[in-house]
């Protein structure tokens, strides 16, 4: 059920959000911040580095799915430049050195993580990023959080939301789905379950969800916040080995949920992580204090920033 899942391209959306633009050529332009130009030609550049990337991985682009998720890509990447530029005029404005030897450390780390140099390059490739970009962006968000701090109750919250991160596991369901437009058709498919048919069979004939109607409606074992609320609610309260029995509606249609294994959680040792934990708890806060600062940024900057009639956003 990769549509209802939470987040399922945050990690994409994440990686774009340091992108940006360069004062590479051609008159055409797809956007403009505070008077400096996003030109097509970088536009352009940067989605087809970002495209070949997710066709490397078996992305097919040329389907009707292919090509609304490019379309997708587009609006994240274009989005993204922005992101990108408002960051490096904020670090220009409070005139931060993006050569400070803290800052090259961080990219530094980098580089170790993805392998070497040639290796870090390709990946900035990959990831539509300069690396400029990714150092103003250390730079800003040092700046603004050098003073935020945690304290040892946070930390230890940190670790209760987050116990996946240290050894521990959240509780899960593991559960299959039909996925219909209208309460009547959800309410006529239990009234066939209710008289026996097959829920597997039922899913692959009936349900609307692409990602898991080949499968029975099978969505595999899935823990809390990784589906929309109200799915999330009536699948962790279903007993095992039964069906919703009144059909469940989000923003996606009416569910009928059978739930077939439901594991409690199994807790980390705390004590056993308690530095790693801190470090982590801290690198949080500093992301949600930057976070919200951009936020900021982004909305002072909305009247400033333009669209090429090509690239305007859907209203």
């Amino acid at each position: 059920m990769r549509s209802f899942r939470k987040g399922i391209i945050a990690a994409l959306v994440l990686t774009l959000a340091l992108t940006g633009c360069s004062s590479a050529g051609g008159d055409q332009w797809a956007a403009k911040v505070n008077g400096e130009t996003i030109t097509e030609q970088d536009f352009a550049a940067r989605v087809s580095n970002v495209q070949k990337a997710y066709e490397g991985m078996g992305m097919d682009f040329s389907t009707d799915q292919g090509k609304e998720a490019l379309n997708q890509v587009k609006s994240q990447v274009l989005e993204a430049m922005i992101a990108s530029r408002l960051v490096i005029q904020e670090a220009q404005r409070l005139k931060l050195d993006v050569n400070d030897p803290s800052i090259l450390e961080q990219e530094k780390n980098i580089i170790q993580m993805v392998g070497d140099e040639s290796q870090y390059q390709e990946w900035l490739k990959q990831q539509a990023m300069t690396e400029d970009e990714v150092k103003n962006y250390f730079a800003l968000s040092a700046e603004i959080t050098k003073d935020v701090t945690v304290t040892p109750e946070q930390e230890k919250t940190f670790f209760e939301n987050n116990q996946e991160l240290y050894g521990g596991k959240g509780e899960e369901v593991q559960a299959r789905h039909i996925l219909v437009e209208t309460e009547d058709e959800a309410k006529a498919i239990i009234a066939q379950l209710d008289g026996g048919a097959d829920f597997s069979e039922l899913a692959k004939e009936k349900s609307t969800d692409t990602g898991s109607q080949s499968s029975g409606g099978y969505l595999g074992s899935f823990g809390k916040g990784k589906m929309v609320p109200e799915f999330e609610e009536a699948a962790f309260a279903q007993e095992v080995g039964t069906y919703t029995k009144t059909p469940v509606k989000s923003e996606f249609g009416y569910h009928i949920i059978l739930v077939e294994d439901h594991k409690a959680a199994t807790k980390a040792d705390y004590e056993a992580v308690k530095s790693q934990v801190a470090e982590d708890a801290l690198a949080d806060a500093k992301a949600q204090k930057f976070g919200g600062y951009f936020d900021e940024l982004r909305e002072k900057a909305k009247a400033n920033i333009e669209y090429s009639e090509k690239y305007k956003p859907a209203a």
